[in-house]
């Protein structure tokens, strides 16, 4: 197996997974993750009130906050200081979960806790691997670590999904510190298997971390037990009551793992890093687990109507387990353009990952998804009167 040297320049090595060379090295300036929601400043400049958008490229719960969760904040004392270990949502969590507290790392969002592992986990020189395309934060908190990540990219002609085996004889060559795979993935909607994931984990053979974002899992109908990986010792699970509980403006999220990892990971955390307010708002919603299980019943009615509705106007949708589409559309950029501007319809434009062809849609309720189908249909017919 072929490594790339150092941790500057621009370095490749060949893969069956994708048509040309594997990038590995990046060049030294790196633009900052490009994310889902709307943009105050993108809206400003384009007279338009955040209010009067309809977004979509956000994935959050479709029924917005948890019941109670307003009514919290509004009791909260503004004057006090948050509790710095997280210690009654821990307990919560870990009654929900039936797990330990202290096998529970709190923290302010995923994303976060996905820049904490790379402090904790990564040195100069080392090696980590990203499942990919897939979320922008995995790769930009290596490159703050000075460790320019390596990507397994998935083939496009099989639904994005992985070759496997090819994979993971990679990952036994290379022997990283850490391994990133979202799953469900982002902004694919492929979902591995407990079989598939566990060999990942076990082709670093004890040496590294398999990290297994779930940030998207409620939202699976089929969805497997992925707390058992913790027993092999070197698996840390990432949630988020962001999306679960449609708490954005908050940021909340959790990993979890063994109290080794944890505690390794813990100790680069920022005293206070997780708000009151989240908290609270966490305490709150984890009282309503139907809320969840309800949003996750929106969604699949909504997703197979906008599958349907998207098919049928000739567009290419992605099977997703998610609760978001990856939708092939010609010129994303200029769609999603035109769907802000006339129609105050926002979608996520997908350049970032790399698929400058598709859109991700967000998953809404029935009507609101009418209208983005309304929105397309006439984005559409505007463009074939202008060719």
């Amino acid at each position: 197996m072929k490594r790339a040297p150092g941790s500057r320049g621009t370095a490749w090595i060949g893969s069956p997974l994708a048509e040309g060379p594997m990038q590995t090295h990046f060049e030294e300036t790196h633009p900052a993750p490009v994310h889902g929601g709307l943009d105050a400043r993108e809206l400003e400049s384009l007279g338009l009130r955040p209010e009067a958008v309809l977004d979509f490229s956000a994935s959050i719960n479709p029924l917005g906050a948890a019941p109670g969760v307003r009514e919290a904040l509004r009791s909260l004392p503004p004057d006090a200081y948050p509790d710095r270990s997280c210690l009654k949502l821990r307990r919560a969590l870990g009654s929900r979960l039936d797990i330990q507290p202290d096998s529970i790392l709190v923290g302010n969002g995923s994303t976060e806790l996905i820049h904490l592992i790379a402090r904790a986990f990564l040195d100069h020189g080392d090696t980590a691997v990203i499942f990919a395309p897939t979320f922008g934060e995995y790769a930009a908190a290596c490159r703050l670590g000075e460790v320019s990540p390596l990507f397994l990219p998935s083939n496009q002609e099989a639904e994005f999904r992985w070759d496997l085996p090819h994979a993971l004889n990679i990952i036994s060559g290379l022997r990283p510190s850490l391994v990133f795979v979202c799953n469900p993935n982002n902004p694919t909607g492929t979902y591995l298997g407990e079989e598939e994931v566990r060999q990942i984990a076990e082709s670093l053979d004890g040496r590294g971390l398999l990290v297994l974002d779930e940030a998207y899992r409620s939202f699976v109908d089929r969805r497997w037990r992925s707390q058992g990986l913790l027993r092999m010792g070197n698996v840390a699970l990432l949630r988020s009551m962001t999306k679960d509980y449609a708490l954005a403006g908050l940021r909340l999220g959790y990993m979890l793992g063994s109290k080794e990892v944890l505690a390794c990971v813990g100790k680069f955390q920022y005293s206070w890093s997780v708000s009151a307010a989240a908290q609270a708002a966490g305490l709150v919603a984890l009282d309503h687990p139907q809320h969840v299980e309800h949003g996750r019943c929106i969604v699949g009615a909504s997703k197979k109507f906008l599958t349907g509705a998207l098919s049928r106007m000739g567009l290419e949708c992605l099977p997703s387990a998610a609760n978001f589409l990856l939708v092939r559309v010609g010129e994303a950029a200029r769609l999603r353009r035109e769907l802000l501007t006339r129609y105050k319809v926002c979608v996520r434009d997908c350049a970032s990952f790399g698929l400058p062809e598709h859109i991700r849609v967000g998953v809404r309720n029935i009507e609101e998804s009418r209208r983005l189908v309304r929105a397309l249909k006439a984005a559409a017919a505007i463009t074939d009167n202008h060719e």
